[in-house]
């Protein structure tokens, strides 16, 4: 179904507004104690999770393997999507959710297998 234009901005000024109520001092304690009841990277739940991509997305990854490897540093793709999520943690929450909606959006799932 398709979204109209008025619903894609009034999704994104809810996005912004959380986003900034998020980075509220207010909210910083709580995010604190989240931060420091983590578990280390040694002893953290591994979670396993399958997802969609864009052929050109998945390339890039590819691309970036390669140069990783050329420098001599072998690496999974899934440290790839790992060092992207904590690249993008980093990022302040306007950025964030400029280079999100800047993302085309993909249809979840597989494709039906014609029997």
């Amino acid at each position: 179904m398709p979204t109209s234009q008025s619903t894609k901005n009034a999704r994104a000024a809810a996005d912004i507004k959380r986003a900034e109520a998020a980075a509220h001092p207010k909210t910083a304690p709580a995010v604190a104690a989240k931060k420091q009841t983590a578990l280390p990277a040694e002893e953290a739940r591994v979670v396993r999770d399958g997802f969609t991509m864009p052929q050109g997305d998945y390339d890039i990854l590819k691309a970036l393997k390669a140069q990783c490897l050329k420098s001599g540093v072998e690496v999974k793709k899934s440290e790839l999507l790992r060092a992207g999520v904590q690249a993008l943690a980093a990022l302040p929450a306007t950025k964030l959710l400029e280079r999100m909606r800047a993302l085309p959006v993909v249809k979840a799932g597989r494709k039906k297998i014609k029997a």
